[in-house]
């Protein structure tokens, strides 16, 4: 069986190396254009609200008597609770 002679093997790793060279640049240059195209969607939103000052955070209880057809928060405001049908 024949073995490859040093200097092939060199130029073969060269060329490899080079292919390789050229990936990365490449894959730094589509980040680049990707980060410039997207930029917008990256930016902190000053005018946007957090989504618990829309929506009060419930605590536990709350949360398990909505999952039992229930409402603590009418029952503890005072309101009439009404059955479902």
């Amino acid at each position: 069986m024949r073995t490859a002679s040093p200097a092939f093997i060199a130029g073969l790793r060269d060329i490899v190396a080079r292919v390789g060279a050229a990936i990365r640049s490449q894959r730094e240059i589509d980040a680049r254009r990707a980060l410039q195209r997207y930029r917008h969607l990256l930016s902190e939103p000053h005018d946007t609200l957090l989504l618990n000052e829309i929506i009060p955070a419930c605590n536990e209880e709350e949360i398990s008597g909505h999952a039992h057809r229930s409402d603590a928060c009418e029952r503890a405001a005072g309101h009439p609770t009404f059955e479902r049908a």
